[in-house]
């Protein structure tokens, strides 16, 4: 199916279901669906996403409270270092969780070829949380987070906004939640996120390595 056709059908797949069924997850298809704003959200079968309106966060419009500001210094930040032990934590975190050996799997593969990147927080040498996702042009495909001490999941996302501001980069966070919404993030229809993303996958992320954006 050619991209256009492909842009067709988005446009009207279901709002808040899946809009196909896949049997495995291949990390090379995982790639050419998030340029096409589908994400996957379950495995056996792998169902894939569209969600119409789609919520993103732009890291230059972060929204901090001022009880947190004294907790931002608190951990080590740690860019590209553990991605095995960060998925495993966003796993164990939940008592459902989507993330399975399937998505561990097609997801450290693709960390090992250099598109999944990964913002990790530790007190001392203590894991204590941090979010990962997909880097493709100027976009951050946000996939999980996790937290294992308070506010660890906000600071997280802070610092990846501070990181990610002087680029113009997106976040997506795929679905809306108060959480994220406090946070500065916000809906936009599916139609908008689509033409977004389309421009901003094919720019230069404007660095050559995430890790090397640790300040």
């Amino acid at each position: 199916m050619d991209s256009l056709n492909l842009y067709s059908k988005l446009l009207k797949a279901p709002e808040d279901a899946p809009v196909f069924l896949s049997a495995k997850l291949e990390a090379d298809f995982i790639l050419k669906a998030y340029r096409f704003g589908l994400f996957p959200w379950t495995s056996n079968p792998v169902t894939w996403w569209c969600p119409d309106p789609r919520c993103i966060l732009e890291p230059k419009e972060i929204h901090i409270q001022k009880n947190m500001k004294k907790f931002l210094n608190l951990y080590e930040v740690k860019l590209d270092y553990d991605f095995l032990k960060l998925i495993t934590s966003c796993k164990n975190a939940r008592s459902q969780s989507w993330i399975d050996n399937d998505f561990i799997r097609a997801y450290n593969t693709l960390f090992q070829l250099g598109y999944v990147h990964t913002l990790e927080l530790y007190d001392h040498d203590e894991f204590v949380g941090g979010i990962y996702g997909l880097i493709i042009g100027k976009v951050f495909f946000g996939e999980s987070m996790v937290s294992l001490r308070k506010n660890v999941s906000k600071i997280a996302m802070i610092k990846l906004c501070d990181l990610l501001s002087p680029y113009n980069f997106i976040i997506d966070c795929q679905i809306y939640n108060k959480h994220l919404e406090f946070m500065g993030a916000k809906n936009i229809p599916r139609e908008e996120f689509l033409k977004i993303i389309e421009e901003k996958c094919c720019q230069e992320s404007g660095f050559e390595n995430f890790k090397d954006l640790k300040k």
